[in-house]
């Protein structure tokens, strides 16, 4: 029977009890499962989920990655396949398994092809009032990657009864970005949804939207992915908070009408195929803002029903012990048959753990290890050591004895029995998104409506007795099994400030923000997810762009409920400790994007040691050095362009814009365009001056000659007097004499001489000269 058969009763059971009272210190220890959730059917496809052909071909070798076998098309229809391989031996070789596949299997990802973007433009809007020239480019490169990661399906070459893997998809998607990703999937749609949005792909943005929405149609919830052995498994239910951002970007009230439904229909799933009621005892409420006391052994008894990751699933799976997933089987499989050196160190896999562990959407990584797993481990991280101003960072690495693969089974082993903070902040948002739906749709408020809000109440109520730490302002996962919080710290654990961090406690908000700034102070690269390097990417010295964009939402939440409140104490600036999250997520990006051949035309110039045939890579995560800045990289790996990151990194630019300074790189100095300035402009015309006419000179006056009465007799000539001394000649002390000839007045001679001397004229037979 399909599930929606049974949403109907399904909401009554969920919606039978509200919460009262407000907000909670830890719960008791004594919590109770008091049910289960329901089992759920796997994938039972004949060659991409389960049976003989999957197992041969995983286990025998034939592809280094085993996510290549299962996204190939067939070339002959499914039931010929299926004897086909019937013929073959029962130990069949790796040359005869590999001649099996070429024969009737065309090569992976032959079943999309690009995809056309119809409603692009050349100036998105997010760039409007991003000032800085450096980051104005950058954000113009990554947005001009959304033509290179749209895909669309094509299955046109496909026989009669031939099949893929990959599922419906009537719409353009996007892929994450590394070369084995031939799919969408679920919450990388949600990054990628904030970033087209931002570049005003609007028509774009919707049809990702809708691709989901027909998976619910078809499935009741949304798979992982695109592909059919992720159809019975899902990732972090964000659909809901998707839509709400579609409709505020577009206000498209029908396309809400249209999706209301359907995000029933999914929370309804996570109700019944995700959730377990416990009961837990509380001490009541106290006078101090109506927060709960914590309390041992008896007390007030209080009940809910909280979700926790990962599908309990009918046991279908070749291997009894644990189901193994397609994509990863041969990797699984060992992980299965892990035996380690200290006796006891690991619970074994059992069920659905790994299913659980792909769900969570932070794995592999060691977030969800329990110290009860392990009669000898590390000394985890405790959350008791998180002080208001002094977090405690770990010096040393007690995962660096253990295997990848136990490092695996240790973070994979309580995930199914973990109240995960940050799955049900998720799942408290999307209740408050539908019963604001219902109230807009049919605006009023609905019974239905209040059903809904009395449900996110009692979840917010139940995080805040079992998950909250009154002394930090931090929350932290439960594990149900060990009746404790977890003692390994977790960035996705900050989700409840960014779903109700509002209505928080001021002074927890306060204490959890001087943390956060705290982190970032030693982690100026990024925060990772966890504080212990595992060698695992959700751990430390990964950074995972999601990550960061919760913090910035979760810091946004929290700053603008202290900065509001009059009685704050919080000592970092208003919209500080998001900013500058804000910065290192676009440094990070940056850098990376610059280190591997990013160039801006007029701008910036590429990176001298640069890959000559890389034009920028958006990474899909980063890694971050001993002394917390990012590291970059000139290798483009294997990865690809990431969708979730370009999305996060243009949401980033968008929400900041000129707050936002040009990024500075670790011991790398770029290579800016140097410009010749301009000359200066000319100065203004002078208004002309009308010229005055000329007055024509004065005649001069007759010539008249006088009779030079005749020399002494003693002497023709005469010694002019001397010219007065001039700064020029006054450093000699001498000066130039004129000798002129008394009878024709002619200046016969010019002599250096002393002040006293004189002479006589030496051309006594000149008679007359004009002078």
């Amino acid at each position: 029977m399909r599930f929606k058969r049974n949403v109907l009763a399904a909401f009554a059971t969920a919606f039978a009890s509200t919460a009262t009272s407000v907000y909670g210190y830890q719960a008791t220890q004594d919590v109770t499962v008091a049910g289960t959730r329901l089992q759920q059917n796997g994938c039972t496809h004949p060659i991409y989920c389960d049976g003989p052909i999957l197992k041969a071909v995983q286990l025998g070798g034939v592809f280094d990655d085993d996510k290549t076998f299962v996204d190939m098309p067939t070339r002959k229809p499914v039931d010929e396949i299926v004897a086909e391989f019937s013929q073959l031996p029962a130990n069949a070789t790796k040359k005869e398994l590999t001649q099996f596949v070429n024969d009737n299997f065309y090569p992976a990802g032959c079943d999309i092809v690009v995809a056309e973007l119809e409603d692009w433009t050349d100036n998105p809007p997010f760039l409007d009032g991003v000032t800085d020239p450096v980051l104005r480019g950058y954000g113009m490169s990554i947005h001009n990657q959304w033509k290179t990661m749209a895909r669309k399906r094509n299955t046109s070459f496909l026989c009669d009864g031939c099949e893929t893997s990959l599922l419906q998809a009537n719409n353009v998607f996007f892929t994450t970005g590394d070369e084995s990703s031939r799919e969408y999937h679920y919450w990388n749609t949600y990054y990628i949804e904030i970033g087209l949005l931002k570049s005003g792909l609007y028509t774009t943005a919707k049809g990702v939207l809708q691709n989901l929405l027909d998976m619910v149609k078809a499935y009741d919830f949304v798979p992982t992915g695109g592909r059919i052995y992720y159809t019975d498994r899902s990732e972090p239910p964000l659909l809901a908070l998707m839509v709400k951002t579609y409709y505020e970007a577009t206000q498209d009230l029908d396309f809400v009408k249209e999706a209301l439904p359907l995000l029933k229909i999914e929370h309804g799933f996570w109700e019944m195929y995700r959730s377990v009621n416990i009961t837990y005892t509380t001490g009541g409420s106290s006078s101090d803002g109506g927060l709960r006391k914590r309390q041992s052994g008896s007390g007030n008894p209080a009940s809910a029903k909280v979700a926790t990751y990962g599908p309990d699933l009918f046991s279908t799976a070749s291997n009894d012990d644990t189901q193994l997933r397609p994509e990863s089987y041969s990797s699984d499989y060992d992980a299965s048959k892990t035996q380690t050196s200290a006796p006891n160190l690991f619970s074994s896999l059992s069920g659905s753990d790994l299913y659980a562990a792909s769900e969570a959407g932070t794995s592999p990584g060691v977030q969800y290890a329990d110290a009860k797993t392990a009669t000898q481990g590390p000394d985890l991280f405790g959350r008791r050591s998180l002080s208001r101003r002094d977090i405690e960072i770990p010096t040393t690495n007690p995962f660096a004895s253990f295997t990848e693969t136990e490092l695996i089974v240790l973070g994979s082993t309580q995930i199914n029995s973990t109240i995960a903070v940050n799955l049900n902040s998720i799942i408290y948002q999307a209740e408050l998104i539908i019963a604001d739906f219902i109230e807009l749709v049919e605006n009023n408020t609905s019974p239905e409506c209040v059903s809904y809000r009395a449900r996110a109440a009692e979840r917010r109520q139940t995080l805040l007795d079992l998950t909250y730490d009154a002394e930090t302002g931090l929350f932290s996962d439960y594990h149900l099994e060990s009746g404790s919080n977890t003692e390994i710290w977790s960035m996705s654990s900050l989700w409840p400030y960014w779903a109700f961090g509002d209505s928080l406690p001021s002074d927890g908000v306060q204490k959890a923000l001087e943390n956060i700034d705290f982190l970032h102070s030693k982690f100026p690269g990024g925060l990772p997810n966890t504080l212990y390097n595992s060698s695992l990417p959700w751990d430390y010295p990964y950074i995972q762009p999601p990550m960061q964009h919760m913090a910035v939402r979760s810091a946004q939440n929290a700053e603008n409920h202290a900065c509001k409140n009059s009685n704050s104490t919080y000592s970092a600036p208003c919209g500080g400790t998001a900013a500058k999250i804000a910065q290192s997520t676009v440094n990070s990006a940056f850098c990376n994007w610059y280190t591997t051949g990013g160039s801006i035309n007029n701008v910036l110039n590429s990176y001298e040691h640069a890959a000559s045939n890389s034009s920028g890579v958006s990474f899909g995560s980063f890694t971050i050095g001993p002394d917390g800045n990012i590291v970059t990289t000139t290798s483009r790996s294997s990865q690809g362009n990431y969708a979730w990151t370009n999305g996060i990194n243009i949401w980033i630019l968008d929400s900041y814009k000129a707050q936002l300074q040009m990024p500075s790189c670790p011991n790398i100095k770029l290579n800016l365009v140097e410009h010749t300035p301009p000359p200066p402009p000319p100065p203004p015309h002078p208004t002309p001056t009308p010229t005055p006419t000329p007055t024509p000179p004065s005649p001069p006056p007759p010539q008249t000659y006088t009779t030079v009465a005749p020399p002494p007799p003693t002497s023709y000539y005469t010694t002019s007097p001397l010219p007065p001394l001039t700064s020029y000649y006054s450093s000699r002390r001498s000066c130039v004499r004129k000798r002129v000839c008394r009878r024709c007045h002619r200046v016969v001679k010019r002599k250096w001489v002393s002040r006293d001397n004189g002479a006589n004229c030496v051309n006594p037979n000149k008679k007359r000269a004009i002078i």
